[in-house]
């Protein structure tokens, strides 16, 4: 009986201090996470302005005004375009560089360095670089549409190319990082399968659809979601290169509530878009879960 006694408050002495270990995490997380968001929704429900004392609560109208904002429907349809430009795409051209280095290739390390270089750069930084790529007079793109015989485009001031300059800059910039993603997926994949694979026959493209497909799946799954959220909140791109334009044709959702906050001060506007945003996220990544995931069992 004692030593059930002894035992339990050894268990109790070791609740209590993975408890304490843990208070440091749990305080931050509820100063600057959980307080910040539900703060903000509380903001969301009131005619919050920067330049106004009085903040009434008005309900739900910040939320109902979104559907009759023209404006906000623009950048929505915006943002989801730049998605279908840089999501599967980027995937795409990610998966392709792991499967090249995944062959253990000569000079390995420094295809990785070269490919994730991009990663580690600021928005600014590398938006400042795309810019002169573009430059409709001395940009290097249009140098080369000239040697070609082609006529020089206005990439960043024309509403039909604004947008595809932003998502190729785009690609360029994040392809390295789901690379590595892949890359480490690939790794996971036991070779026994492929040797097996090769004596019954198997070729490249067998092996290919067959194994490796399959049991990359959870890795594809975790980079479509993540591609897909970082390209619902794009924002440094658009802000830095066209400010939105030409016409609104590159205005984000996160754009928009940036200059509804921090511009016009409506700040209770801008975190009913914020958190409009945080559903259609969160819906769409539901559905790629569930999506994939009948497909992964």
């Amino acid at each position: 009986m004692r030593t059930r006694k002894l035992r339990l408050s050894a268990g109790r002495q070791e609740a209590l201090a993975g408890y304490l270990f843990l208070t440091p995490y749990l305080l931050l997380f509820t100063l600057f996470l959980a307080v910040p968001v539900l703060y903000g929704f509380y903001i969301s429900l009131h005619d919050w302005s920067v330049l106004g004392t009085s903040k009434p609560y008005i309900g739900l109208s910040n939320y109902t005004a979104l559907l009759k904002d023209d404006l906000f429907r623009r950048a929505l349809v915006n943002t989801g375009y730049f998605a279908l430009l840089t999501v599967l795409p980027g995937n795409l051209v990610s998966l392709v560089l792991a499967l090249g280095l995944n062959g253990r290739v000569r000079g390995e390390a420094v295809f990785k360095t070269l490919y994730y270089l991009p990663v580690i750069l600021s928005v600014a930084v590398v938006a400042i670089i795309w810019r002169w790529l573009y430059g409709s007079e001395f940009g290097l793109l249009n140098y080369y549409l000239r040697l070609l015989g082609l006529a020089p485009i206005a990439w960043l001031t024309q509403t039909h190319t604004a947008m595809p300059a932003l998502a190729l800059m785009s690609l360029w910039w994040g392809a390295g990082g789901n690379m590595l993603i892949y890359l480490a997926g690939l790794r996971g994949i036991p070779e026994s399968y492929y040797e097996a694979a090769l004596l019954d026959g198997a070729g490249r493209w067998g092996r290919f659809w067959h194994i490796t497909r399959p049991l990359l799946r959870p890795t594809v799954l975790f980079c479509l979601v993540i591609s897909l959220i970082g390209a619902s909140q794009v924002f440094g791109q658009s802000y830095i290169l066209t400010s939105g334009g030409p016409h609104y044709s590159t205005l984000t959702v996160a754009l928009y509530m940036y200059r509804t906050g921090f511009s016009f001060y409506r700040l209770g506007y801008a975190c009913a878009v914020a958190y409009t945003l945080f559903a259609l996220i969160l819906g769409l990544t539901l559905v790629q879960f569930r999506m994939l995931r009948e497909e992964i069992d």
